[in-house]
């Protein structure tokens, strides 16, 4: 006789459940963008698998593909920054009170002259710098960090997100109906997000930052990735960004230019998010009026920070997909029970 397979106490399966969540807490966000590309791109696994010979190797070649659509950008933006802070450093050298601080390190009695002159300004603000010099870093290490998992998570979704989706339904304990509708809901939440909202935004920015460039605007990469983040907010969220660089141009007395300036804004920029935002979003079929969305967004970083962006969406439509389930199984008659006979 085979015996009863062991029983897990329930506080026990929670506490390892949420024990697990912890570990993977610090890069939530990153995963669950990992599995948003990763259901965006396995239409093309089929067939690089074909050209390939395997599963893993048509991931490793769309996961390549990601990284230099990633990497080429921020090597753009850093080269910027880097070259910023060059001429910045060359300005600060060139000025008389730089000079002034080498020459008072080599002065004898100048601390004790003057307690507040440029050396004793430089230890009393050193800690200071030394202090965000450390946050600039730690940051940049945690962004790395967290693109490596990223691009792992993704190339694990590509080579076996089936499998790990049906382990899934068949562990998690709810009905498989309810496992696929969340999981719809899910996909459908990173479609809209990253074709609807993303894609209109980045065409926007696409364009803006070109303008800038054209225009000889400073800083037009910077400029650019405020454009995207404003396009968030519908019909008036670039205005945010080109708007008072027309009137800086203006004001500057290039008037040629902010008048092209405001032309690309309004007829190009606007035709965009009026003409391109409507179609992407019907590609996207994201359940959620942009309202909402918009909202949600701002609601998520509100509570967690940047990545409220994704999370806010996320919690909204899964919230709104558990009332229609609800709703449901409500409205629907039970079915009816077994007829039996007595004795």
């Amino acid at each position: 006789m085979t015996a009863a397979p062991p029983r897990l106490p329930g506080w026990l399966l929670v506490a390892m459940v949420l024990a697990a969540a912890a570990v993977f807490a610090p890069f939530w966000s990153w995963l669950v963008l990992a599995v948003w590309v990763g259901q965006l791109g396995r239409r093309m696994v089929p067939w690089l698998t074909r050209l390939t010979g395997r599963r893993q190797r048509a991931a490793a070649v769309l996961t390549a593909a990601l990284i230099a659509l990633l990497v080429v950008p921020i090597a753009l933006v850093v080269a910027t920054l880097i070259g910023d802070a060059i001429v910045l450093g060359q300005r600060l050298l060139a000025s008389p009170q730089a000079r002034e601080v080498f020459e008072q390190l080599v002065t004898k009695g100048a601390s004790d002259s003057d307690e507040r002159g440029p050396v004793g300004l430089l230890v009393e603000h050193g800690s200071r710098a030394w202090s965000l010099v450390s946050l600039v870093f730690a940051v940049a290490a945690k962004v790395l960090l967290g693109l490596f998992v990223f691009l792992s998570a993704t190339y694990a979704v590509l080579a076996d997100g089936p499998r790990a989706y049906a382990w899934f339904e068949e562990h998690l304990p709810l009905d498989p109906r309810i496992t696929a509708r969340f999981a719809a809901a899910f996909t459908e939440t990173g479609r809209g997000l990253l074709v609807g909202v993303g894609g209109s935004g980045l065409a926007q920015a696409l364009v803006a930052t070109l303008a800038f460039v054209l225009l000889d605007v400073p800083e037009p990469l910077v400029l650019g990735l405020l454009t995207l983040i404003a396009s968030v907010v519908p019909a008036v969220g670039t205005a945010m960004v080109w708007l008072p660089v027309a009137a800086g141009l203006w004001l500057t007395g290039r008037a040629d230019a902010a008048v092209i300036m405001a032309v690309v804004g309004v007829v190009v920029i606007g035709s965009i998010d009026n003409v391109l935002r409507p179609v992407l979003a019907r590609r996207g079929r994201l359940e959620l009026p942009s309202l909402l969305i918009m909202v949600s967004m701002f609601g998520g970083i509100a509570l967690v920070g940047a990545a409220g962006v994704v999370l806010g969406p996320l919690v909204v439509r899964l919230a709104k997909e558990a009332l229609v389930i609800a709703r449901a199984a409500r409205v629907e008659p039970a079915p009816p029970e077994p007829a039996t006979l007595d004795p």
